[in-house]
């Protein structure tokens, strides 16, 4: 497994995309789908909070990984890196089984 990451686009507190140039997913029938999609990260503030808003642009419900993929992203973003922003340790490598559990 592996995804290869260039950022595209790079905005100081504000928005960062990454364009996955290559990727190797071996559990989907296509094991590259995640190549030259993206990953947006938008970053605002509101009130005394910072908000964190982040697409997958080209994983859609068509796209075999769909509903796979989606529980991931919601993990290590909504728990991992938060946990990370917060605590200073997230939880990269969490196993999938344990990802399920906890989300």
């Amino acid at each position: 497994t592996f995804v290869t990451f260039k950022i595209t686009e790079a905005i100081p507190s504000k928005k960062i995309t990454w364009l996955v140039t290559d990727s190797y997913l071996p559990w989907l029938n296509d094991k590259t789908e995640w190549t030259n999609t993206s990953i947006v990260f938008e970053i605002a503030k509101q009130n005394n909070e910072t908000i964190v808003d982040m697409t997958h642009v080209g994983l859609t419900p068509e796209v075999e990984c769909y509903n796979e993929c989606e529980q991931g992203w919601d993990f290590y973003i909504k728990q991992s890196l938060f946990r990370f922003i917060n605590t200073g340790k997230g939880a990269p490598d969490t196993p999938r089984a344990i990802r399920e559990e906890k989300v």
